[in-house]
């Protein structure tokens, strides 16, 4: 029996994907990039699962699910626990989707998505509801950004209601609400404590495919990314 319950829920798609999977039918070199690319997927969830305290009861760590370019993830909005009173499924959702957008560029690739917030039944097999609904449509139809973008309901969560309230996890860049995925403080470990080299690395990558000969349209991701990067950059290391 499906029971819906208000979580928050994210919906994440790799750019580029389609066309890496196309090449790598007839082209070994590819093919190798998108195995690399699958295992990273399948696996980067799990491994930041892996990391969280064992005190952490299981509910409150998120649901997630993986199939060719895209990751769904959930948590429920609130929970009853007392040792957990400021816990907020958003708030845990977005740090996730951070981790994922520093993984996830950090090997060359870009990610678009949207959260959403309501109602949602979810499970290790399925999801299903009105708030994945509206996170896939705000993915599918929010603009060719690079960009994870909060409904009008989460942003007010987020906004007014959250222990995150204020902090730049989150952040309104060129008019939009968005997830912030290059916070400073989840780049990957061997970046720790070298936040300039992360964002160097990053400016890299952009460049490096910016004159790699993609399209027009994969070039417009880029450039915007590239801009992101630096406008992040000078507010992380001044």
């Amino acid at each position: 029996m499906i029971t819906f319950e208000d979580r928050a829920v994210a919906f994440i798609d790799v750019l580029g994907f389609k066309d890496l999977t196309t090449r790598a039918v007839g082209d070994p070199v590819a093919r190798t990039e998108l195995t690399q690319l699958v295992s990273l997927l399948s696996g980067v969830i799990t491994y930041l699962d892996e990391g969280v305290q064992k005190s952490v009861p299981p509910e409150l760590i998120p649901e997630h699910l993986y199939i060719s370019d895209c990751i769904v993830l959930s948590a429920p909005l609130k929970v009853l626990f007392d040792k957990f009173r400021n816990y907020s499924g958003l708030d845990i959702l977005v740090m996730r989707i951070i981790q994922v957008a520093h993984a996830i560029l950090d090997a060359g690739y870009l990610v678009r998505g949207g959260i959403a917030i309501g109602p949602v039944w979810h499970n290790r097999a399925n999801v299903v509801g009105p708030a994945y609904q509206e996170a896939l449509c705000l993915e599918r139809g929010g603009g060719w950004q690079p960009r994870v973008l909060l409904s009008a309901d989460a942003a007010r969560l987020w906004k007014h209601g959250g222990p995150s309230s204020g902090s730049r996890m989150c952040n309104d860049y060129q008019g939009a609400f968005m997830v912030n995925s290059l916070h400073d403080y989840y780049v990957p470990e061997r970046f720790r404590g070298t936040i300039e080299e992360a964002f160097a690395h990053y400016d890299a990558i952009a460049a490096r495919n910016l004159g790699s000969g993609i399209g027009v349209r994969e070039k417009q991701k880029w450039a915007w990314m590239k801009q992101y990067i630096l406008d992040e950059r000078s507010m992380s290391c001044p």
